[in-house]
């Protein structure tokens, strides 16, 4: 197997690098704390970035669990990588991985530092530092399925390619994995169903809201609305319900929401509510 190493202290932008490396080097398969990722899909593995402590964070990004390992080790074998990108904070994590996952003994190293400028180095670091954001070189659909913590904006990444005039375009993600903000702030509940609320004056002519109930844990939130409805198209409207909620939760808090469920408790036959 060829193996290519991008390596750089932590926080330095290597996520936000790693695409551009692989198409680079005609590479489709990216291990990146602790999964295995294919073209724009995550195709095994438990990413370090959904652990609750920086130590749980550590142990997945090495593969130190067996079952993950195995995990990850039979999608190399069944997939028949003959390409893969390790982003790794140092050589010995990076033969780590390789040992672990045995794949090989020898690489070719990417340092971050020949690679990036300074200025970008330092900014990322002030990123990484100041808010916590962690770069997923995966497109924000894909992070949404797999990932808790809060998600920021998706990011384009536009490249020439080399001795062309063509450009190639990726998306990442940036994200405030859990460990980063637990214990450093939350959101109430309070202010989330004034949100929902608020949301729900958007269809106060055929809805009638009875109750919000938000509940929260280490992976997100998740929001029960009971309604009352008329009778007409009911699962569209409340499609569009949870279609508003959730744009206008995520757009005002960034928090990652798990569920949205709409409750229709009573049906009206009258014209109003």
């Amino acid at each position: 197997m060829e193996i290519y190493a991008l390596i750089g202290p932590s926080g330095t932008g290597k996520s936000h690098r790693a695409l551009k490396i692989a198409y680079e080097n005609g590479v489709d398969y990216i291990i990146d704390d602790g999964i295995l990722i294919y073209q724009t899909k995550i195709l095994a593995g438990i990413s370090a970035k959904n652990a609750n402590t920086k130590m749980e964070a550590v142990k997945r990004a090495i593969f130190e669990n067996e079952s993950h390992k195995r995990e990850v080790k039979r999608a190399i074998f069944e997939n028949k990588v003959e390409k893969i990108l390790i982003i790794g904070t140092s050589e010995r994590m990076v033969n780590k991985i390789i040992k672990r996952l045995d794949i090989g003994d020898e690489y070719q190293k990417i340092s971050i530092f020949d690679i990036a400028s300074e200025d970008e180095i330092n900014e990322a670091i002030k990123m990484r530092k100041g808010q916590g954001i962690h770069a997923v070189p995966l497109p924000t659909f894909e992070v949404k399925k797999h990932f808790s913590g809060i998600l920021r904006n998706p990011i384009k990444l536009i490249f020439k390619i080399k001795d062309t005039d063509e450009t190639k375009t990726f998306e990442k993600t940036l994200i405030r994995p859990n460990f980063s903000y637990i214990g450093k702030f939350f959101i109430s509940e309070r202010a989330i169903v004034q949100i929902v609320k608020n949301e729900m004056d958007k269809f106060s002519d055929i809805v009638k809201v009875f109750a919000i109930d938000v509940s929260q844990n280490n992976d997100g939130i998740e929001i029960d609305v009971s309604v009352g409805m008329k009778p007409c198209m009911l699962n569209e409207t409340a499609k569009d319900v949870q279609k508003s909620i959730s744009e206008a939760v995520e757009n005002m808090t960034l928090i990652n929401i798990k569920n949205i469920n709409v409750n229709i408790i009573k049906v009206y036959t009258r014209l109003k509510i």
